[in-house]
């Protein structure tokens, strides 16, 4: 057997349970030397695909990195329709334009959106990459990166949209930590000077953040509402696309 397939067997198993398995419970399922096992669960350890209640690896479950890889994996179709389904119900609750973004390797880019009569259309076509340094969605995902992640899809110099545009990486980072914060991310006039936005993220297993629901409009209408209008609405489209996508990918 290949170390590759040593690995992929080990991370097989682990993905495969819901309690988490122990150094025991890989060897003996995988025949493999407790050793071995040792040396070869670490690895995954350091490189995020499995995490333990200690460094230890007491009891081993699927990492961050794992998840994302099996989330990223359903089939573009299943996703742009559980998408579709909760922008459409989420559009009739708030009646502007609202849409889902996911984290690819390099950028933030629109799946889905549904649009009122009276939305606004702009920068949400599906499958746009989106300003991540000014758009709301695309802060709801970046807030929750480590920082290799955030400095490869943050990259400088970052364009001034508006006035209103931060581009500056320090000022970026400082809203990031407020988006943390919150729960949620602003983008007021940062990329046109009449359009105010507001997202949230999805918040899957394992503290694992790929997507984010926003909702956009008119300046002069969203500020007719405070926040916590927004906020809490989308709050419930997130915890129902989680729902869906956990369900997926079992």
């Amino acid at each position: 057997m290949s170390p590759l397939e040593r690995y992929l067997q080990i991370l097989e198993i682990v993905a495969a349970s819901s309690r988490g398995l122990t150094m025991t419970d890989i060897a003996d399922m995988t025949l493999l030397p407790k050793a071995s096992v040792h040396r070869l669960t670490h690895t995954l350890l350091d490189a995020g695909l499995l995490c333990g209640d200690d460094h230890n690896g007491k009891t081993f479950h699927a990492g961050q990195r794992l998840s994302r890889l099996l989330y990223l994996s359903l089939g573009n179709e299943t996703l742009r329709k559980y998408a579709q389904i909760v922008c459409d119900e989420l559009v009739q609750q708030v009646n502007e334009t609202c849409y889902l973004v996911r984290l690819e390797h390099m950028n933030v880019c629109s799946v889905a959106r549904a649009v009122p009569e009276q939305g606004y259309r702009l920068h949400v076509v599906p499958g746009a990459e989106l300003p991540a340094h000014a758009a709301s969605s695309a802060k709801a995902i970046l807030a929750f990166q480590d920082d290799d992640v955030v400095r490869r899809v943050l990259r400088e110099p970052l364009a001034r949209l508006t006035p209103r545009t931060k581009t500056r990486m320090g000022d970026c980072l400082a809203e990031l930590a407020q988006v943390r914060r919150q729960g949620y991310a602003v983008c007021d006039r940062e990329i046109d000077e009449n359009v105010m936005a507001y997202a949230a993220p999805v918040r899957l297993p394992d503290k694992l953040v790929i997507f984010s629901i926003g909702v956009t409009g008119p300046v002069s209408r969203f500020k007719r509402r405070d926040s916590a209008y927004y906020v809490a609405q989308l709050k419930e489209a997130t915890a129902r696309f989680a729902r869906m996508l956990q369900a997926a990918k079992h």
